[in-house]
């Protein structure tokens, strides 16, 4: 079956800022099995940057902004995703090996809810940036999850 992603290729840092605004913050995604997933606007900033070179910080990145959609479709079940848990900082790591990139999510207790916290693809390294995110996490089963954003 045929799957088509978006890229979305603006202008400026502020369009790329009210895309996000008027097609993620405050609405309603979920994460299997049923999980509600929120963008928060204010997070724009850490989601759609990356490390600037060295002692710069971080700095807007074109490539994460115009892959936004990736996003979308990683929450819509419709591509294949694996679902972990990083054991260190107790987010949700969704991998997607099709669009190769990586959705990190923060429990919301107690809401219920996970938060996006950052988003990133794997680039020209990808199989090797795979392994490496995927070394810190460990599988999550579907019930799993549900108990851990219920309980957390």
């Amino acid at each position: 079956m045929k799957k088509v992603v978006e890229l979305i290729i603006l202008n400026t840092p502020d369009e790329y800022r009210k895309e996000f605004e008027e097609n993620y913050a405050n609405s309603s995604f979920t994460l299997r099995p049923n999980v509600p997933v929120v963008f928060v606007a204010e997070d724009f900033d850490h989601i759609f940057s990356e490390p600037g070179p060295e002692g710069t910080g971080r700095v807007f990145s074109l490539r994460r902004a115009k892959k936004m959609h990736f996003m979308k479709a990683i929450l819509s079940n419709d591509i294949g995703t694996e679902i972990m848990l990083e054991t260190e900082s107790g987010n949700i790591a969704v991998f997607c090996d099709a669009l190769d990139c990586v959705m990190y999510l923060r429990i919301r207790p107690p809401t219920g809810r996970l938060q996006v916290a950052t988003f990133f693809d794997f680039g020209k390294d990808h199989t090797k940036m795979n392994k490496k995110q995927k070394k810190k996490c460990v599988p999550i089963s579907d019930d799993e999850l549900m108990n851990k954003v219920k309980n957390t």
